[in-house]
């Protein structure tokens, strides 16, 4: 049986305004269910367990012990859950990082754990490692090791551990690794590695049969990385590529393309064939004979790439019963059941929101079955809930909720188990420790959600309150609340992509926000964080005077006054991998969740050996959409190019796998060293002369250089100016202190990138297509600052002849939110679930245009003055 592919509807076929419940309200944590930033709520059922963050991993003992994995990125470790009569009581092991400066309860060698747990007995339990390569067992009253198993040995090395499945009968662990492309047989009483066999790409969930005889591996990779021939690590400069070699799909990364680098002409590999069996699929393994394990069968799950299916299935979770296997596909919303006596696909069945059913972003993961109703449980990551499955007629049933990003579930007796990512959210940062629990401060938190299972009477409730908290229900018909009109007359919509910043350090001096919260306990701004505001600090860091009292983001602050801005927008992503996905149309899935917090742990090393072939897609904290990361719809580029809306893209999408950053690099700022390819429209459409992200280049060249290309490409040239530009500036990131290249503070990077943002919207505002256009501005993720309503709200700006003036929109939004309005202000339909349900930005425009250009600011020259820049032009 067959899925069919996503239909291309467009907003009025939607009939209805969707969008999340939260409305005016501010993000916030509370006991009747937390506000998320975007508006969505979480009202969990059950009771909610705290553990560390990034909670992937999950295990219940016979005796009823619940454990999980927290993969980070501030701390990592295991919880430990237990119940008695006074209540669940919550314990942790950490291992050592270099977030912290805590107590360590556990080895100093240990420093990272990943997906796979198991329970050796109820005193110890077993922990892949990831990036060192190995397991380890736990005791798991004292904290101590009983026993380390490292899997590079013999051929195998650089061996990144994950997903695992334990054997109590015959005390075997079977472990995923996916920089091997392999799984690892290992005898847990010996502590040695009985064998390996090869599987497909990036494997990453493994599920035993109820006898023991059969491992199912899915495999969520598309392609096979090389390095690109002849390059060199120590010397990328002049051996790597300036710009990808090719975009996917298409006929070069097909087949291969001759491509110059300083040092000559090279062959560039192709990616080749993204629907071969070892991509996409699931492996079943003969593992009665552990000696002699061999892969059985290869069976592709969910949708194949089309000319029309633009992302893998990406297989996320596996359960093996007796007679069927089911796999849980993240990217096509479905789940395949396999037979597990003929190794063939029986069926598969769609998870769908109804009146959403074109839309993905449920992104099924792990599954539980419960024997007594004849249910399979999944999680639903995209929409905080997990899915009830009538096994009998594999329909889906109900939705039930727990908490933020649920990974894994599982079901011990009549009692359900979640592991939940993100929790409750974080709430805010003002100051640290801002939540203590033992000896550990930390911000992110996971969660368990455990409930009694419901009755099936209970189920229509339950769904009607995730259907609720999602945004599912369509807004009444009345034309008083239907939203407001977009401005006709624009045509042109400009993106303007930031670095890191929250909203208070920024826009938290703003007076007109203070009284702006509609009943929030605080008021929306909060002056003492606005480091970098019209009353700013330029820190000396005792080496220098600092600069008090300094106007650091004049053109931001100008532009706010004068346009509108919000005091209520959020990043949806903790760091700048996920906002980069999430700006792109690219909601992050669990591989690359996962994989993100590992990395920013300094846990997910990619390193360059073509015999770890699984080591090449490891992106650490490089942002940019990879093939296996592309949704089934796809990106925000695949989505204006279907619809007909030309674009111009500069400065994204750079940041890919093992890409090198480092002085020189001019014009792109990068050097690519293996064959992985960008989105194919992006390719065509991206600048090759803006540089994307590199600290070593001013943001002063940056606009130069965009200034220079469109006055050449739209001005003299007379090509059409594009429906959307995409402009990445992230030099507010930060970095060290340059006094040589004109950086004598942190701080100067922010001016550097105020005066850039000023220079190009003064540009923008006396051009012709000023008449047409609308400007954002906004950051990647608000990682590197402070705010006192939420870690993630960060700075939105909005200008143009049709924005409101001296405006403040309070409506809570993010990312999706966004990407929903300039969908609307070019006239296309919604690219994904989470963009479909969006709260958009209606209320910043006017029907009553102000053609007035802009002229930028010149920032304090104390702190940062264009014309000492290395590579830029002073402004005039």
């Amino acid at each position: 049986m067959r899925l069919t592919s996503a239909i291309v509807c467009t907003q009025a076929g939607l009939a209805a305004d969707f969008r999340p419940p939260a409305g005016q309200r501010y993000a916030q944590i509370a006991a009747s269910g937390s506000i998320l930033p975007g508006g969505r709520i979480v009202q969990p059922l059950g009771v909610q367990i705290g553990t560390g963050p990034g909670t992937f991993g999950l295990a219940v003992s016979h005796n009823g012990t619940v454990a999980t994995t927290d993969i980070g990125y501030e701390r990592v470790g295991i919880t430990l859950i237990d119940h008695s009569k006074e209540g669940w009581r919550e314990r942790h092991i950490w291992a050592r990082t270099p977030n912290s400066d805590a107590a360590e309860q556990a080895d100093p060698d240990w420093k990272s754990v990943y997906l796979g747990i198991a329970f050796a007995s109820e005193r110890s339990i077993w922990v892949s490692e990831g990036n060192s390569g190995r397991l380890r067992l736990v005791d798991i009253g004292t904290g101590n090791r009983q026993k380390l198993v490292n899997l590079n040995q013999g051929e195998w090395r650089n061996s990144f551990t994950a997903d695992l499945a334990y054997d109590d009968t015959r005390h075997l662990l079977f472990v995923v690794d996916q920089a091997n492309f392999r799984v690892a047989i290992v005898d847990a009483k010996k502590g040695s590695i009985v064998s390996s066999v090869r599987v497909g790409r990036m494997p990453v969930a493994i599920a035993l049969t109820p006898d023991g005889n059969t491992a199912y591996v899915t495999n969520a990779g598309v392609f096979q990385y090389r390095p690109l021939p002849g390059v060199v690590a120590t010397d990328t400069k002049r051996t790597g590529l300036p710009f990808p070699a090719f975009g996917f799909p298409s006929e070069e990364s097909l087949h291969g393309v001759k491509r110059a680098t300083e040092a000559g002409l090279i062959d560039v590999p192709p990616a080749g064939d993204p629907n071969i069996r070892e991509s996409n699929s699931v492996c079943p393994i003969d593992v009665h004979d552990p000696a002699n394990p061999a892969v059985l069968d290869w069976i592709r799950t969910g949708l194949p790439f089309d000319p029309k299916i633009f992302g893998g299935s990406a297989p996320a979770g596996v359960l093996a019963l007796d007679d069927r296997v089911y796999v849980s596909n993240a990217h096509n919303d479905s789940l395949t059941v396999i037979s597990a006596k003929a190794r063939k696909v029986v069926a598969e069945i769609p998870l769908r929101v109804q009146r959403l059913e074109a839309f993905r972003g449920i992104m099924p993961a792990g599954m539980a079955y419960d024997p007594v109703n004849k249910w399979l449980l999944v999680a639903e990551a995209g929409i905080n809930a997990v899915g009830v499955i009538d096994t009998a007629s594999n329909t889906l049933i109900a939705h039930l909720p727990v908490g933020w990003l649920p990974t894994r579930v599982l079901i011990s007796g009549d009692r359900v188990f979640v592991a939940n990512a993100r929790g409750a959210g974080t709430g805010p940062n003002l100051r640290r420790p801002l939540m203590e629990f033992g000896e550990l401060p930390f911000l992110h938190r996971g969660s368990v959600s455990t409930f009694i299972m419901p009755a099936k009477s209970e189920l229509p409730k339950l769904s009607g309150t995730v259907y609720a908290a999602n945004g599912f229900i369509p807004t009444s018909q009345n034309p008083e609340q239907a939203p407001p009109a977009l401005p006709a007359a624009i045509r042109h919509v400009v993106l303007i992509v930031k670095e890191n910043r929250t909203y208070d350090e920024v826009m938290g001096d703003i007076p007109q926000a203070a009284d702006s919260m509609n009943g929030h306990s605080k008021a929306a701004s909060y002056p003492p964080l606005a480091r970098f505001g019209m009353h700013g600090l330029a820190d000396g860091r005792r080496t220098h005077f600092s600069v008090k009292d300094a106007g650091i983001t004049p053109n931001h602050h100008l532009i706010a006054r004068r346009w509108a801005f919000s005091d209520n927008f959020y990043a949806d992503s903790d760091v700048s991998v996920g906002g980069h996905h999430w700006l792109t149309g690219d909601y992050p899935d669990l591989l690359t969740e996962s994989g993100l917090l590992a990395a920013y742990g300094g846990q997910r090393e990619f390193v360059m050996d073509v015999g770890s072939p699984g080591r090449l897609q490891f992106a650490g904290s490089n942002s940019s959409t990879h093939p296996e990361e592309q949704p089934e719809a796809g990106t925000l580029w695949h989505h204006l190019e279907r619809n007909g809306i030309s674009f111009r893209n500069f400065g994204e999408g750079f940041e890919l796998a093992g890409n090198a950053e480092d002085k020189d690099e001019e014009p792109t700022g990068a050097r690519f060293v293996t064959n992985v390819p960008m989105p194919d429209p992006l390719f065509r459409n991206t600048s090759r002369e803006y540089p994307g992200f590199n600290m070593n280049i001013p943001d002063q060249y940056r606009a130069d250089r965009f200034i220079d290309e469109a006055e050449q490409r739209y001005g003299k040239d007379g090509t059409a100016f594009p429906g959307f530009i995409f402009i990445r500036l992230p030099g507010d990131r930060m970095a060290k202190e340059r006094p040589e290249d004109g950086y004598p503070y942190q701080a100067s990077y922010v001016e550097d990138n105020d005066l850039a943002l000023g220079r190009i919207l003064q540009y923008l505002s006396h051009t012709p297509w000023w008449r047409e256009m609308a400007v954002f501005v906004t950051e990647d993720s608000a990682q590197g600052g402070l705010d006192h309503v939420d870690s993630h709200r960060t700075v939105l700006l909005a200008a143009g002849p049709y924005v409101k003036r001296n405006y403040i929109t309070h409506t809570n939004s993010s990312f999706p939110g966004l990407l929903k309005t300039i969908f609307e202000l070019l006239r296309m339909p919604p690219l994904n679930l989470m963009d479909a349900t969006a709260a958009g930005l209606y209320d910043i425009f006017s029907n009553e245009p102000d053609f007035t250009p802009y002229d930028s600011l010149i920032p304090d020259l104390r702190i940062f003055d264009a014309a000492r820049v290395r590579m830029g032009r002073a402004p005039p």
